[in-house]
């Protein structure tokens, strides 16, 4: 749910910047969520799936909780990442 919420801010975001600039927003906005979701889901699946089944097996529960989140961390660094190396630098078409 944390993620979705996220990924929402992070297309509002998007969008806003796009305009400001005068960029095609809907374009930029899925771009954003794309930006996001795809490390997200691959660091998921790739690091903390792997790093959760062994905290869960030494029960350490509060490192499970910031590895479960830790993907949301990493969609997001991407999304800014994109946001100032692509967005920022695309020039308005005239």
């Amino acid at each position: 749910m944390l993620g979705g919420i996220v990924a929402l801010v992070v297309a509002i975001w998007f969008y806003r910047s796009a305009e400001g600039r005068g960029l095609p927003s809907v374009p930029w906005a899925m771009a954003g969520v794309i930006a996001y979701y795809v490390p997200n889901f691959i660091w998921s699946l790739m690091v903390a799936k792997p790093w959760l089944t062994t905290l869960h097996a030494q029960n350490a529960a509060v490192m499970s909780s910031l590895v479960g989140h830790s993907s949301i961390f990493v969609g997001l660094a991407f999304a800014v990442l994109a946001r100032q190396f692509a967005l920022m630098k695309a020039k308005p078409s005239v």
